[in-house]
């Protein structure tokens, strides 16, 4: 008799367990995440797999058992491709319905669309986040600040972002209340996606590229005019080679920290490591998101000798190794 009641005792307990299981199961199938209630970011970029999502979120600590989650969409043959995008996902959908989502791309109603012009510096990028409602600007700069350091970034130094011209200017579609991070990685890897493009091209080592950067934002902020961008890179690249300073008016601007339609000689004397009017060389790091177009210039500028350039008002610069001329030319063009 007490051998029947263990046996009937154990089989109870296993039917407990069995009970218990599925029941865990069902509510890991019926509400995969933990949270309840709230809106969940999923961001999927070009080329991810619908595991490597999982993961993510996963190590995210927001899901709740990747491995009854693989086994059901095992299971159950589920359609595993995905479209890219920014979900903003509702904690309280179920398994099949996240996998609906993802695989026809069904985003968040609160996407916004933004476009980050060539030549934006991060603070005008976090001001412009902040007018989409996307962020505010000091929780981005902010995060700006707080990012890991991209690899390509050998020394700090006295940088005023270190992230500064590796925010890739482009149009990305974002989400109402993104954290900071989660923008900044998106155009993170779409500026080592392009810039992965040219340094095969151009077999460009890693420790040259914070150069290029550099050399690319100041041609960004310098000419308006894709032909003329090789011209201006190659009078940067000749100053340093014969050892004269740079002198490029926006990185004055850029330590100014204020656009000015003209600067005055006091303003070519404010002390920053910026200031190429008082350094030599180039300045600590770039001074905003340079374009394809101009990081193409700065790495295969034109064959000149030009040592100076000046606007004409009218987008188009003219160029000359004379001094002379070049100030008969400024002259005309800018009355000083």
């Amino acid at each position: 008799m007490r051998k029947v009641k263990r046996i009937l005792t154990s089989f109870l307990i296993l039917l407990v367990m069995i009970v218990g299981i599925y029941s865990y199961y069902r509510s890991v199938v019926n509400h995969p995440f933990k949270d309840k209630g709230k809106d969940i970011g999923v961001i999927v970029n070009n080329g991810d797999s619908l595991y490597k999502v999982l993961n993510s979120l996963d190590n995210k600590k927001e899901i709740k058992n990747l491995i009854l989650i693989k086994t059901y969409i095992k299971r159950n043959n589920l359609n595993t491709t995905i479209k890219p995008g920014n979900y903003q996902i509702s904690s309280d959908v179920t398994l099949k319905e996240l996998m609906i989502d993802l695989n026809k791309g069904i985003f968040n109603k609160n996407l916004v669309k933004v476009t980050i012009p060539e030549g934006y510096d991060i603070e005008k990028i976090a001001l412009l986040l902040e007018e989409k409602d996307i962020i505010k600007k000091e929780e981005f700069l902010q995060s700006c600040r707080e990012f890991p350091l991209p690899r390509y970034i050998k020394n700090v130094g006295n940088r005023k972002y270190n992230l500064e011209g590796y925010l890739f200017p482009d149009t990305y579609e974002l989400v109402k209340g993104m954290q900071g991070k989660d923008i900044i990685d998106i155009m993170y890897n779409r500026f080592n996606r392009s810039i992965n493009e040219l340094r095969n091209k151009y077999s460009i080592d890693d420790n040259k590229i914070d150069t290029i950067i550099t050399m690319a934002s100041m041609v960004e902020r310098e000419a308006e005019r894709d032909e003329e961008r090789g011209k201006v890179a190659s009078v940067f690249y000749n100053r340093i080679n014969i050892g004269m300073k740079m002198e490029s008016c926006a990185t004055v601007l850029y330590a100014l920290g204020k656009h000015k339609n003209k600067l005055y000689y006091s303003d070519l004397k404010i002390k920053s490591p910026y200031n190429t009017y008082i350094i030599k060389g180039f300045p600590p790091g770039p001074i905003c998101s340079p374009g394809i177009s101009s990081i193409k210039a700065a790495i295969n500028p034109d064959k000149t000798n030009y040592l100076y350039f000046v606007s004409y008002n009218n987008g188009t610069h003219f160029f000359t190794r004379d001094y002379k001329e070049f100030l008969k030319v400024k002259k005309q063009t800018q009355g000083n």
